[in-house]
């Protein structure tokens, strides 16, 4: 009873910082919980007109569809290899980035960089995509850089023709869009640092790198594997918008989530669609579960 009326006290004392809750718990909820009903449509033969309750049960006869479809095998594997490379390569780079910008000395200039690497955050995929459309096209300006490096007789090419580049453009793009902002956390982690460990090296005859390899980084490990843990749940995600914007009548990679917009949107497939979206929230959760249980073992770090 005394803690419930605690509990209560402090929840008048802060009842204007939770009121500010109250917009993102609403959003969560709407957005979140109130469409979890519809997963029910991956067991159904749903029928616009017969409506949501008036269709007919078919268990998990759109799960077996959904592996028995012919480009599902490829995109799969797709999704696992863009997804795997960009946690690879991107996944690091904030960190690196971070520990970079933690070095630099001149504040004004630190701004600066700081703000100029944000901004492309701010940018929408497709605004992205057309900027690369503009970049990469044959008068553009990656060909006339071409030109001035090798000559004027250098052939122009068509890089977002060519298949081989498409994975390789996902990454860049990715990495210019995301980096710098992905560095916010790792900075705030950084900056959280008790600046009498970096002195207790100094003294010990550690130099910068030193410093940074055993004070910084095992100090930021724990974000570093939250932030990790949540990159693994999302190795059966995709970037739609981007996956989508850069495919032409040249490149046709398919990843699991524009498969699911092709069969389930355009064809009018809403319980397939359903049923794709449903396996890969749950392999999601498998996940990031059994990414928290290896780290809890591993570094006792988790995110519950």
């Amino acid at each position: 009873m005394k803690r419930m009326t605690e509990t209560w006290g402090q929840l008048r004392k802060d009842r204007y910082v939770y009121l500010l809750l109250v917009p993102a718990v609403l959003f969560v909820f709407v957005f979140a919980y109130m469409p979890l009903p519809g997963i029910l449509v991956a067991f159904k033969d749903y029928d616009v007109f017969k409506g949501f309750w008036g269709s007919s049960w078919v268990g998990l006869k759109h799960v077996r569809e959904v592996f028995e479809l012919p480009m599902m095998r490829e995109a799969i594997v797709q999704t696992l290899w863009i997804s795997c490379l960009t946690l690879i390569v991107a996944f690091p780079a904030p960190i690196v980035l971070a520990l970079l910008l933690n070095e630099l000395r001149l504040q004004l200039f630190k701004r600066i960089a700081q703000t100029l690497l944000y901004l492309p955050h701010f940018l929408s995929w497709i605004s992205v995509i057309g900027i690369a459309y503009a970049f990469y096209s044959m008068y553009g300006p990656l060909n006339d850089i071409r030109l001035v490096l090798f000559g004027e007789g250098t052939e122009r090419l068509m890089f977002l023709s060519d298949e081989s580049f498409f994975i390789p453009n996902v990454l860049l793009l990715t990495l210019w869009k995301e980096t710098g902002w992905s560095t916010i956390i790792f900075l705030a982690a950084i900056s959280a640092v008790d600046p009498q460990l970096y002195e207790a090296a100094y003294i010990d005859g550690a130099n910068r790198f030193k410093q940074v390899w055993h004070v910084t980084l095992p100090t930021i490990l724990p974000t570093v594997m939250i932030m990790l843990i949540f990159q693994l749940g999302g190795l059966f995600q995709s970037n739609f918008e981007l996956i989508y914007g850069l495919q032409n009548p040249y490149v046709d990679v398919e990843v699991i989530s524009t498969v699911i917009y092709k069969q389930g949107i355009q064809q009018g497939a809403y319980a397939l669609s359903t049923t794709l979206g449903f396996i890969q929230g749950l392999i999601a959760l498998l996940l990031t579960v059994g990414a928290n249980l290896v780290s809890k073992k591993i570094s006792r770090v988790g995110i519950w």
